[in-house]
């Protein structure tokens, strides 16, 4: 039994593999996300795997919002915030 992760990813000890994250429809949109996070090469393997929570915390913004942690927040947003609307 293999478990998995959001998008039906498989999770490998821990971690998805980037090359299954970049079959995704969204790939570049993660991309952008993913800049600047860790990424571990499997010594057996040589694929490069993405720690599962950074996967899983990308994922739960991404359906919850839309956006990634780069994203611009919108001006209704700001105001929402700043309670001003």
């Amino acid at each position: 039994m293999t478990d998995r992760t959001y998008f039906g990813l498989p999770v490998v000890r821990g971690m998805v593999r980037q090359s299954d994250i970049e079959a995704l429809p969204f790939a570049e949109f993660w991309r952008e996300s993913a800049s600047g996070s860790t990424v571990l090469r499997d010594s057996t393997t040589g694929e490069q795997m993405i720690y599962l929570h950074d996967w899983e915390r990308f994922c739960r913004l991404f359906i919850a919002t839309g956006r990634h942690r780069y994203s611009p927040v919108g001006r209704m947003n700001l105001k929402r915030r700043a309670g001003l609307s």
